[in-house]
């Protein structure tokens, strides 16, 4: 970051233009008793060359996807970021307007926004589009609480294990000081159990959510679920993968009420988990009940065509106690990076990286189900992660093995399921050569005769 001056000057005009004496006065009002009361025991002054060295002598002890071979998932995928991505994300007057109101919001970012949000109902099959949410867990308990609220007096939500665990850790915090129950559905094959969810679904559920793919990685009979849903009178919300469909049935193909999903694979890298971009589109029927904020068009008194927000269901400054969400800002920067990956790519280009993603994840795990050592959890059909089982059960040591190679190997499961606690979910992204899944089934699959040939 640009390096910012703090002179004695500086210090001297801040204080002057609010009237205090000198910096202490600032911490007047802390009681003595809570203060340390000794110079803090930090090192000597460095200056910048030194500074610069420690600092990267301190990050390279990090093992990310910059320096290993990453085949994590669950959420965080090491997908391509085109250069444009960054070369429009990085433009100022988007960088540095991160989620301006009505009345600072520029006409190009106002368009921006519009653009996303028709790049996003076209990419869903949905009628309308916010202009972002935060991230896709809170997508995803923002979407039950519109359900909730066009329920009337429904106020149960099914939501099946399948459904990432910390999308349903939030979506059970968000429901913890309402009248609501959150119901979990079990899928010991990995998918949906149509029958059980028609029996698990009643005139009291508001909402059933699914998953596609699901968290680990399986494809779900999405339109059987639908089916149940909507015999039972209930939303249907869809949590979807954006780059897998691509190929697979968009939310509305298959008759979802609201689509929701976590937007980083288009165009934003891991980032160590944030921030990330939430994306929110549903029928038209629910558009007042929808967070955030909506761009549209119109034209102005000259008659030329411009961009305003439409809506917005801000509580703060809107409906406030009336307000049918919480939501107080948005992603609006991330946004952008989305439409422009998705206008670069176009439907061939996301078909393209679907279908790259699809083959490559089927060949690694055919390859480490070759090994007697690795089986799959799960016979649904996957995307472009998958659990394996390891029948050693040693996850842990498999996991260390490939760190010590330079492999981020995948994510163990055994913390957010008991039952798989001997099996890993690993995501294989467009990145991925062959070469490098080679090697990483060497060292799985390897790590085995290793450990007998050490204890030998």
């Amino acid at each position: 970051m640009p390096y910012l001056y703090n002179t004695p000057e500086d210090q001297r005009e801040m204080l002057a233009a609010i009237g205090a004496e000198s910096v202490d006065d600032l911490f007047a009002p802390i009681p003595d008793d809570l203060k340390l009361g000794r110079a803090l025991q930090l090192p000597a002054a460095m200056c910048e060359l030194e500074l610069d060295q420690h600092l990267r002598e301190l990050a390279s002890a990090n093992q990310h996807a910059g320096n290993a071979v990453c085949f994590l998932g669950g959420g965080s995928y090491d997908h391509f970021v085109p250069a444009v991505c960054d070369v429009i994300g990085s433009r100022s007057e988007f960088y540095t307007s991160y989620t301006p109101y009505q009345a600072e919001a520029s006409q190009g970012n106002l368009q921006a926004m519009f653009e996303y949000q028709s790049l996003i109902t076209r990419l869903t099959g949905m009628e309308v589009s916010n202009s972002s949410l935060y991230d896709g867990a809170s997508a995803a308990a923002e979407a039950v609480l519109m359900a909730l609220h066009a329920g009337g007096k429904r106020t149960k939500i099914v939501a099946p294990a399948s459904l990432h665990p910390e999308y349903r850790q939030t979506i059970a915090t968000y429901l913890e000081c309402i009248d609501a129950e959150l119901v979990t559905l079990p899928c010991p094959a990995g998918v949906i159990d149509a029958d059980e969810l028609a029996a698990a679904v009643d005139g009291d559920t508001a909402a059933v959510l699914l998953q596609q793919p699901n968290f680990f990685g399986c494809v779900e009979d999405a339109d059987r679920v639908a089916a149940v849903a909507k015999d039972a009178g209930a939303l249907l919300i869809s949590v979807f993968d954006p780059i897998s469909l691509g190929i697979l049935k968009r939310p509305g193909d298959y008759g979802a009420n609201i689509a929701v999903a976590e937007g980083h694979t288009l165009g934003t890298p891991m980032s160590y988990g944030g921030p990330y971009l939430g994306i929110m589109a549903c029928d038209q029927s629910l558009v007042r009940r929808m967070p955030g904020r909506i761009v549209g068009e119109t034209t102005d008194r000259r008659g030329n065509k411009c961009f305003v927000l439409t809506l917005q269901t801000r509580e703060q400054h809107i409906r406030r106690d009336k307000a049918t969400s919480n939501v107080c800002s948005n992603q609006a920067l991330f946004a952008v990076r989305a439409a422009a990956y998705l206008s670069q790519a176009g439907p061939q280009g996301l078909k393209e990286t679907a279908e790259l993603c699809l083959h490559k994840s089927r060949y690694l795990a055919e390859q480490l189900c070759a090994s007697e050592r690795f089986s799959m959890a799960f016979e649904a059909p996957t995307f472009k992660e998958f659990v394996i089982r390891d029948r050693d059960n040693d996850v842990a040591g498999l996991l260390q093995q490939a760190r010590s190679a330079g492999y981020l190997a995948g994510l163990p499961l055994g913390g957010w399921y008991p039952e798989l606690s001997d099996c890993l979910l690993i995501a294989v992204t467009e990145k991925r050569t062959k070469a490098e899944m080679d090697a990483l089934v060497g060292v799985l699959a390897g790590s085995r005769h290793a450990r007998l040939a050490a204890v030998d």
